[in-house]
């Protein structure tokens, strides 16, 4: 399968990244664009909706207030005042005032009516009841309309004559007002009204230019009676004869809209009218109990919506050419210097063609691939020549130190070499030098043999290598069995610098025989202040090394180097015996008994002769003694009916003798002396305090304030305290507390007030809320328990 090249990689992951993000601010932009246009949308249908409540109430204040003037009009009173000739005379100019009032609202019917004389005026002229029956019922409508204002009527009221009324609007939107005046009949009264009809018509097309021709207007009233509708037919039907489903909680608007429905302060909702989806928007007026509906199709938002979308991609179609186009060119431009890396490497067009060629038989590789696979091979040979480089120079170095340990580097050319074999700090530095020679022991042991001499040397000399510093250090080196090299030091001072090769002679021995579990002989040389003397200094050193020694790293230097032999003296652990004396006190016995044995195992690992070591027990016994007679404990309270301590430990010969004898005859017994008296010292603290509770659990009482009166830290009087009862101090004074107000409600009448009071509580329901923890009921509740047996004894 051939590789994709690298510079096709380059174009597709561009492609992709600038592909994401114009997707991802596409979907963005149509999501916030369709947000947006759905809230500009609910908007506009607000400021619709309010245009035609508006509009609607406008036209309704207007009726009023022109009823309001006929009502104290003079004609009107003076044709209700007058005889029914009278009427008649003045029944022209009340039909001019009126035909005056239509000009207005041309759609407006007015009608004048004295239920007392059985006659009524229009805007058509005057009807006696006996040629016009009043089909309307006066007091009825007078009454509904004082008292609630604005009453949906049939239009048969005002068909008194042939008026043409638009085609199905069969209900007026009728207003009474009744006349009240000392020459009027009592039963007098205007009526206005307009066709229901005409309101949405008249609104609808005052609504064209907002663009908003697609919506229509529903008005109910508080009994949700249609009032308004683009259907005729629903006027004066219920508002759930519309059929109007809210598509997310599955209710009827009816239900919705109701005066007690909670979901009616959301005023947008998604309805569905027979199998159409719709907005609806809608509100309410406080001072008739009308409610506004707006719907409007969906199918308006939908396209939209689509025109949003088509707008969009076609914008992220010409952002992702122009973005293939740039992502071409750049990647072209940025593919320049790998070309340029691979001609340097000499991976030519050719090359990559007769590659093409061979693709069928070995997998193709794009251009890092093919770099790759070319550095591999330069680090590889890099790698080889470095190792073979550093061969060569360990070997040369090693011959040079042969050659410098046997004197045969001439004295003009020895800090030359050096200064090329990379030592030249080291002729800078050093003040001092000196030989290490080692040697194996391998007649010490049965592990290994004669055959695993070399590889024990070599062994030796790597760690050698690795446990000294390089600055303080040449090259180890195998002469003649025997692992040499040369020590130096920036210090003067002979005997700080003997120190150090003591130093180190400890640390060879320790690693060998840890890493080889094997035993080393080891020898220096006295120091020397020039490299031109190194020969002398290992020829010395060989001669201590072939002289009888002792195995192992504890070395006696001869006498010319006696005068370094007080550096050898190793001082007594007195660190050890300080922390043995303080756990010996504090009565820990395990720990005692772990410091005791490394304290014997570093005194059983000095160079010391038998007095010394005899001294060094001794010691230890005398200062354990003196630390018993300082703390009150006499000596006959432990070596009652024994013979002296100092003859029985000089008398025992091994050390876990020795560390027996110390366990059960010395600190064991001291021990108990000791825990018996914090036994005791503990008991009284914690019965002291036990007291101070008893007498004081009613007051601010703290540890604090018991460890001061005691003389004792706080920290310590706590642990006492809970080591001795078992419980913290601050519960066992709230255990105590508890016990006094359980003996408090069952003994006295306290309240609970007071008794939380007396406890020291601040607030009582934090005095109840803890006895019921305690007790798991309430204070009032336990004492009612207490008593129920105490009334029912006394029945």
């Amino acid at each position: 399968m051939r590789s994709i090249s690298y510079l096709h990689k380059m174009i597709l992951f561009g492609i992709l990244l600038s592909t994401l993000p114009i997707l991802l601010a596409g979907i963005a932009a149509i999501l916030y664009s369709m947000n947006q246009t759905e809230l500009h949308r609910m908007q506009t249908n607000k400021q619709l909706l309010l245009h035609m409540q508006t509009s609607v109430e406008h036209k309704l204040n207007t009726i009023s207030y022109m009823l309001d003037q006929a009502t104290r009009s003079p004609i009107t009173l003076q044709s209700l005042s007058a005889t029914l000739p009278g009427t008649l005379t003045t029944a022209n100019q009340l039909q001019s005032e009126f035909q005056h009032m239509r000009s207005w609202e041309p759609l407006m019917d007015i009608t004048l009516v004295n239920e007392a004389q059985d006659w009524l005026v229009d805007h058509a002229g005057l009807y006696l009841n006996t040629d016009f029956p009043l089909a309307l019922p006066m007091r009825d409508l007078l009454s509904k309309t004082l008292t609630s204002g604005w009453q949906l009527i049939p239009s048969s009221v005002f068909k008194h004559n042939a008026q043409d009324f638009p085609s199905g609007c069969n209900y007026h939107i009728v207003l009474g007002r009744s006349i009240s005046h000392m020459n009027a009949p009592a039963d007098s009264a205007l009526i206005g009204g307009i066709p229901a009809c005409s309101l949405h018509h008249s609104i609808v097309s005052e609504s064209v230019d907002m663009d908003m021709s697609a919506s229509e207007l529903i008005i109910v009233n508080r009994e949700q009676r249609i009032l308004v509708h683009p259907d005729p037919m629903y006027i004066g039907q219920p508002l759930s004869a519309v059929n109007m489903e809210d598509i997310e909680s599955k209710m009827d608007m009816s239900e919705l809209l109701s005066p007690n429905a909670s979901a009616a302060s959301k005023e947008y909702h998604e309805v569905r009218i027979a199998d159409t989806e719709y907005s609806l928007t809608f509100t309410k007026t406080p001072l008739k109990g009308w409610t506004y509906i707006l719907i409007t199709p969906m199918n308006v938002l939908s396209q939209e919506y689509v025109e949003i979308g088509l707008y969009t991609l076609s914008v992220g179609v010409i952002l992702l050419l122009l973005s293939i186009l740039f992502v071409w060119l750049g990647s072209r431009r940025l593919h320049v210097p790998i070309r340029n890396l691979l001609s340097q490497l000499g991976i030519t067009d050719r090359v990559l063609l007769n590659q093409k060629l061979r693709q069928s038989f070995f997998p193709s590789q794009d251009e890092f691939e093919q770099i790759k696979t070319h550095i591999t091979q330069l680090s590889a040979s890099r790698s080889q020549m470095e190792y073979k480089l550093n061969q060569y120079v360990l070997q040369t170095r090693t011959q040079y130190m042969i050659n410098m340990l046997q004197g045969k580097c001439p004295p003009g050319m020895l800090y030359q070499n050096l200064i090329e074999l990379g030592y030249s700090d080291h002729l800078i530095q050093w003040q001092q030098m000196a030989v290490l020679t080692l040697q194996t022991d391998l007649a010490s042991q049965t592990k290994y043999d004669h055959h695993d001499l070399d590889l024990l040397l070599f062994a030796v000399k790597n760690i050698v290598e690795e446990s000294i510093d390089k600055d303080r250090q040449l090259l180890p080196i195998i002469v003649e069995q025997t692992v040499v090299t040369v020590i130096g030091s920036i210090k003067l001072d002979n005997s700080v610098f003997s120190n150090e090769l003591y130093e180190i002679t400890e640390l060879l021995h320790n690693r060998v025989s840890e890493v080889l579990n094997l035993q080393l002989n080891i020898r220096f040389s006295q120091p020397y202040s020039s490299f031109s003397e190194i020969h002398l200094a290992y020829i010395e050193a060989l001669k201590l090394l072939q002289q009888q020694t002792i195995p192992g790293a504890n070395v006696k230097q001869n006498e010319e180097a006696s005068i370094y032999s007080s550096l050898w003296t190793q001082p007594y652990p007195e660190s050890l015996e300080y922390r043995l004396m303080q756990s010996i006190q504090s009565a820990d016995e395990a720990k005692a008994s772990v410091l005791l044995q490394q304290l014997l195992q570093r005194v059983s690992h000095m160079e010391w002769t038998e007095e010394e070591y005899q001294v060094a027990l001794t010691r230890l016994l005398m200062h354990i003694l003196q630390m018993m007679q300082e703390s009150g404990i006499r000596l006959g309270q432990i070596s009652s009916g024994h013979s002296p301590m100092i003859n029985e430990l000089l008398a025992l010969q091994t050390a876990a003798d020795i560390e027996q004898w110390f366990i059960y005859r010395i600190i064991r017994p001291v021990i108990g002396i000791f825990r018996e008296r914090q036994y005791t010292q503990h008991q009284q603290i914690s019965e002291r305090m036990i007291a101070i509770i008893h007498q004081e659990y009613d007051t601010d009482l703290t540890l604090e304030e018991c460890a001061c009166r005691l003389h004792y830290n706080a920290s310590y009087l706590s642990t006492v305290f809970s080591k001795e009862t078992g419980y913290a101090f601050s519960e066992y004074l709230s255990q105590y507390r508890f016990k006094m107000a359980r003996k408090w409600l069952d003994e006295t009448e306290l309240t609970i007030k007071d008794i939380a009071a007396r406890l020291r509580y601040n607030n009582p329901q934090n005095f109840i809320r803890s006895f019921r923890k305690w007790e798991g009921i309430t204070p009032g509740q336990y004492r009612e328990r207490r008593e129920k047996p105490l009334r029912s004894s006394m029945k």
